[in-house]
């Protein structure tokens, strides 16, 4: 089967990470699967692209880029694709008008958040209500994505991240990763993490807030905050001097995110409640640890109060400070949580799992014997 992919960039995210790992699924998976990936921009962050046994091409957009158009076309033309998969709002723009009367199947990926219109100025709310209606078929990844955008059962469905597993094997020493971060052991130390970029939809302020009260009352206290963004410098403009590289760490973008998580004990994701299905949360859950997270969006088809971690309001760094305390207080309950973050992961999202539901949704768009919605079980109960 031929798929050609088209995405606007492959910057560091969840989009980006969940395309490639989905194309590597899939050639493990069926060698027979014949993968033409477009990016729309030349800075890829995800350098492990050019080994993966795909046709890989860089077009490079430029400002309202007519020609690119027609370069899609000719690209379509020439591989002759089966399906035609699209990974955001730019690149579904451009391949539903390269793909004007060509007729190729075209499966949409745009909604991978549940903003709504009215919610943090989505000014790509209507863009992606319109190409849900004209697709022949939309992917979200979150149920709460589908109703924040009124996707129809008939055109759209859901399936979940899936998460390579052995990214979690073979990690980097432990004393290494608390000699580089820390400087020195863990010892007592209890480690909060966050990863997100430092954007407007993600509340790194309420976290800074209840980073500097604790870590002034308790020097035990440590906070790690991995990502980059326009924010940043803002947020780091908050720490105190004496907290900060100490107590209170920016590390920026990172690469081993899988080993930094081993010295961390609870995982935070403080954003915005238009969250799709976030792949932190996920990779917290992978490594063992609680999750602290606000309420909305994905989150709360991932985080179960009380089970696997803990569900907030959002902008109250009072609650973040409230619920690690209790995990640090009470370690019994922070492993229970952990252990079943940990074994929910690995039942549901492991990345084959995700890799057989594409695949059989490719297979059967190609034959077209079924209705859309007898695809894919879309109620939450069929993947818990």
């Amino acid at each position: 089967m031929k798929i050609l992919m088209v995405i606007s960039c492959l910057s560091k995210g969840g989009r980006e990470r969940r395309m490639l790992e989905l194309i590597k699924g899939l050639k493990e998976k069926n060698k027979d699967f014949d993968i033409y990936l477009v990016c729309l921009d030349d800075k890829i962050d995800y350098q492990y692209v050019y080994d993966l046994p795909i046709t890989f091409e860089i077009i490079k957009k430029k400002s309202k880029d007519i020609g690119l158009i027609f370069k899609l076309r000719r690209i379509i033309k020439k591989f002759n694709p089966d399906i035609i998969h699209s990974w955001d709002v730019m690149s579904s723009g451009y391949l539903t008008a390269a793909n004007l009367f060509l007729n190729k199947t075209i499966v949409n990926g745009v909604i991978y958040n549940a903003a709504t219109s009215n919610e943090f100025c989505e000014r790509d709310y209507y863009k992606i209500r319109f190409f849900t209606a004209i697709s022949d078929i939309t992917v979200a990844n979150s149920h709460a994505g589908m109703k924040a955008y009124k996707a129809s059962d008939r055109k759209a469905i859901c399936i979940y991240n899936g998460i390579d597993l052995r990214r979690f094997e073979n990690l980097r020493p432990v004393r290494d990763v608390e000699q580089e971060i820390l400087k020195q052991p863990k010892s007592d130390h209890y480690i909060a993490t966050m990863v997100a970029a430092f954007e407007d939809r993600k509340d790194y302020e309420t976290v800074i807030n209840a980073a500097v009260k604790m870590c002034t009352e308790n020097k035990r206290m440590v906070f790690l905050l991995i990502g980059d963004g326009s924010n940043r410098p803002r947020i780091m403009e908050k720490v105190p001097a004496a907290l900060l590289d100490k107590q209170i760490f920016f590390l920026g973008l990172r690469d081993d995110i899988e080993s930094i998580l081993q010295i961390s004990d609870v995982g935070l994701l403080i954003s915005a409640p238009t969250e799709g299905l976030s792949n932190s949360i996920i990779e917290y859950m992978a490594s063992g640890l609680p999750v602290i997270a606000t309420t909305g969006g994905g989150t709360d088809e991932l985080v179960q109060d009380g089970k696997n971690g803990f569900i907030i309001e959002r902008k109250n760094s009072a609650r973040i400070i409230e619920k690690i305390g209790i995990l640090m207080n009470d370690q019994e309950l922070a492993a229970a949580m952990g252990a079943e973050g940990n074994k929910w992961v690995r039942a549901n999202l492991d990345v084959r799992k995700m890799t057989d539901s594409y695949s059989g949704l490719y297979y059967k768009l190609l034959s077209k014997k079924l209705k859309y919605r007898e695809i894919i079980p879309l109620s939450r109960e069929s993947y818990s």
